[in-house]
């Protein structure tokens, strides 16, 4: 997606700047922000297709940009983060984000990533039938409102886990490795994305399993990955 909008979120000027050229040689269009107020302000105005938002930007901070972000839009968002820990990968992760950068950020990876998610997000499609009912009505998914009903229960699903299991249903039946599953879920690549799917996929069967310990609509394929059946 050339000449896309790209909001940069980093109070480190230097970087910002830098990851800005770097984005605008590969062909996008850079928005630069130094704190998450403007970010924000950015954000709205300008509904870029793309944010790159840094953990530790001034005033409300990365995980609130997040979340006020996701309050009126689905665009991807990427953290770049010193804190590369699993606890804060995850914490991002489950406020909304898409993706992850631990700085010092490498160019080549920065743009293949960028690359990625604006790619799975110009590709992804909604199948002719975007409300689903499993188990007559037991289960209902509305891909399009995002909204989904366990037992006529409506469900709160952060982003991640609701594209988590829009792909398992998409390939309901049929046995998805975890490389599959979280490339088509979420475009990662890495292995600390195939280890956090086991903690979505603990976080979805709570929501939607009557009994997460023996789960039927999520199965476990062991050594393999993951099925949704459908009866």
């Amino acid at each position: 997606m050339v000449n896309a909008k790209i909001l940069v979120v980093d109070d480190d000027i230097a970087l910002a700047k830098t990851l800005a050229h770097v984005l605008a040689e590969a062909g996008y269009e850079p928005l630069l922000a130094y704190t998450a107020e403007d970010g924000l302000q950015q954000a709205m105005t300008h509904r870029p297709e793309l944010a790159l938002l840094d953990v530790m930007v001034p005033q409300m901070g990365g995980w609130a940009l997040c979340q006020r972000i996701r309050g009126f839009s689905d665009v991807p968002i990427i953290f770049l983060t010193a804190l590369g820990d699993v606890a804060n990968v995850v914490k991002g992760l489950e406020l909304g984000a898409d993706d992850y950068l631990v700085k010092p950020v490498v160019p080549a990876e920065f743009v293949a990533r960028v690359r990625a998610r604006l790619r799975r997000q110009q590709t992804t499609t909604i199948p002719a039938s975007s409300h689903l009912s499993f188990a007559h009505g037991e289960l209902v998914i509305d891909l399009e409102t995002h909204q989904v009903r366990v037992r006529q229960r409506l469900l709160e699903l952060t982003p991640r886990e609701f594209e988590l299991l829009a792909v398992l249903v998409a390939n309901a039946d049929q046995v998805m490795t975890t490389t599959d599953l979280v490339q088509q879920a979420w475009g990662w690549q890495d292995a600390a994305a195939v280890e956090n799917l086991k903690t979505y996929i603990h976080y979805l069967r709570k929501k939607i399993e009557a009994d997460p310990s023996d789960p039927r609509w999520i199965q476990t394929i062991r050594g393999v990955g993951y099925r949704f059946t459908s009866g």
